[in-house]
């Protein structure tokens, strides 16, 4: 507040400026007084142009501290889930046909990347995109999945340093552009240059000569007029022969000036932080250029490169374009130094991007230790302590997407087979599914899972929940769901552990099929590298026929009934749910 008011008092200083160089030039000639008039006019307008300069000063830093209250109530909203009030859901990374991602809602309106996300360059949003795919890939790294939590525990308990790196991505305007043309053009293959020392100083030349011809014609009238016309057409032909040539590399960078602007601060923050943790440290040594004495720092490179674009700018406007060029060649001058940037620092950009990529994405991840500072950090099944790597153990598991204040968190524990859920409408089964998968995820991208402790095996994930027709295909649901199911029972056939997950199986078709086709799905994902979760209605999938032979365990939800209504506990419980709800929900809607 008192940083507004001291805005306004600059604003009306500038006006008086203003005023006393216009009383100064304009009136005081008027009384004779033209010399008075000249000391006063240039002495108002020093003062005019000094304040104004301190007065935009003032403003960036207003806008600055505008930004980190934003910030800062994002990170409020994150605890209570009030998604009205975050910015980014991820929804271009969303995939209904991935083997889980859009079951277990990773991305788009409130979803986990929704929640969590703080990354405000394109790389950094694609890189924390990868982390919560992560789970698909077959041979996980527990040594660099330590690292991630290690470089999330530090920086979630550095709040004032996450804000402060938000704060200056997102202060240089959104940065979310694909730099893909950028980056295509940097690493584009040396070839003829698109234009040579020789040919600059020729254009040097031609300008000196066309600058000069100016003075001589209209000034002393030493020349005839005809020379100046001549060098304006010379410079025009040239302009005209290079243009197209030129055209490919400045449309591939001059987009690019914002989030360029924004690379250089957020490469300057990093490469002067002193966090320790051993992932954070590589990353800053990478932009420090550690291990090559020769070599400049990202934020020198790029800060070059931004001042070149700067320049790139300019020619933008059709008016600017045609003065500049006409008058000076500005072209080839601004080609010459990019080129010039380009091989020099060119090759290094991709590196840069990627790991301040990941440096955002672990900003990300350490956003859930604030949501849910309770919660602990998942540990992996070890190779050698004879335990099966499909196996998943959690205490007090809630889902991360549901607030704390409403979560009823369970014990969950499967170290082989199939976990067989049953239970009445609305009571819990989807959620246990959604809730396992996401712990899962987020245990395999380096932060915390919502539970007191997870111990969970490197597994693949792969779901069948969010099914539906596709018309533009000519898919039904349950020929869509047979599809899904295929592709798990296809990706178990890998002998890879992997955790699945199936709501209630083939609901699109009768029971005497659906009842069949669970069957079979169980016998194809009866393997000791698998385990999984089956949510269904079918009591026959429990029957000691069915299960003989077959490792299933029997888990349920249940619910109480009393004048007041139906009350659902959402306790996951050990046997085979006994109740059933549909024609009490049917009437409590009115459906008689």
């Amino acid at each position: 507040e008192i940083k507004d008011k001291l805005s306004v008092v600059y604003s009306n200083i500038r006006m008086v400026m203003f005023l006393g160089g216009v009383i100064g030039g304009v009136i005081l000639p008027d009384i004779d007084r033209k010399s008075l008039a000249i000391a006063v006019f240039f002495a108002f307008a020093a003062l005019f142009v000094i304040t104004a300069i301190r007065h935009q000063a003032l403003k960036r830093e207003l806008y600055y501290l505008s930004t980190l209250l934003d910030i800062h109530a994002e990170y409020k909203a994150r605890i209570v889930h009030d998604f009205e009030k975050l910015p980014d859901m991820g929804e271009n990374f969303r995939d209904p046909n991935h083997i889980y991602s859009d079951d277990l809602d990773l991305f788009g309106p409130r979803s986990l990347f929704h929640l969590m996300n703080t990354a405000e360059t394109w790389f950094g949003m694609r890189s924390f995109a990868d982390l919560l795919l992560s789970a698909s890939e077959k041979d996980k790294d527990v040594k660099k999945i330590t690292k991630r939590q290690a470089a999330a525990a530090e920086l979630g308990g550095n709040l004032e340093v996450l804000e402060e790196m938000q704060a200056s991505g997102r202060i240089a305007s959104r940065s979310a552009e694909d730099p893909g043309k950028l980056l295509n053009y940097v690493k584009e293959e040396e070839g003829k240059p698109l234009i040579s020392k020789a040919f600059l100083a020729l254009s040097a030349l031609i300008t000196s000569a066309f600058l000069a011809s100016i003075i001589l014609v209209f000034v002393f009238r030493l020349i005839p007029p005809f020379i100046f016309l001549a060098l304006v057409i010379v410079q025009i032909i040239i302009v005209a022969v290079k243009y197209q040539m030129f055209k490919p590399a400045f449309e591939s960078v001059g987009d690019f000036y914002s989030e360029i602007s924004a690379y250089v601060k957020l490469f300057e923050d990093i490469e002067k932080s002193n966090l320790s943790s051993e992932q954070l440290r590589e990353i800053r040594g990478v932009l420090k250029g550690d291990g090559d004495s020769s070599s400049d720092s990202a934020s020198k490179r790029v800060k070059k490169l931004r001042r070149i674009c700067l320049f790139i700018q300019a020619r933008s406007q059709p008016i600017l374009f045609f003065v500049l060029n006409v008058c000076l060649l500005y072209d080839n001058y601004c080609i010459y130094f990019l080129e010039k940037w380009k091989r020099e620092s060119g090759r290094h950009l991709e590196e840069y991007l990627k790991a301040l990529g990941m440096w955002e994405a672990l900003m990300s991840l350490a956003t859930l230790t604030f949501v849910y500072p309770e919660c602990s950090f998942p540990t992996f099944v070890s190779e050698g302590d004879g335990r099966n790597q499909a196996s998943f153990d959690a205490v007090r598991m809630g889902h991360p997407l549901i607030p704390v204040n409403r979560q009823v968190r369970n014990d969950f524990s499967l170290g082989s087979g199939t976990a067989l859920i049953t239970g009445s409408n609305m009571s819990g089964k989807t959620t246990l599914l959604r809730t396992v998968g996401v712990n899962a995820v987020l245990a395999y991208a380096g932060t915390i899972s919502c539970a007191d402790s997870l111990v969970i095996g490197r597994m693949q994930i792969a779901s069948s929940m969010r099914i539906a027709d596709n018309l533009a295909e000519g898919l039904s649901t349950f020929y869509a769901e047979l599809l899904r199911i295929g592709a798990i029972i296809e990706k178990s056939r890998e002998e890879e552990p992997l955790l699945y997950l199936i709501d209630e199986i083939f609901r699109g078709t009768n029971s005497r099929d659906r009842t069949d086709g669970a069957k079979i799905v169980l016998k194809n994902l009866n393997k000791p590298w698998i385990i999984g979760l089956m949510s269904t209605h079918d009591y026959e999938l429990c029957s000691s026929d069915v299960q003989n032979g077959m490792n299933l365990k029997n888990f349920h939800f249940s619910e109480t009934y009393d004048e007041a209504g139906i009350h659902f506990d959402y306790k996951l419980a050990e046997g085979i749910s006994i109740s059933a709800n549909a024609m009490y929900l049917m009437h409590m809607i009115g459906i008689e």
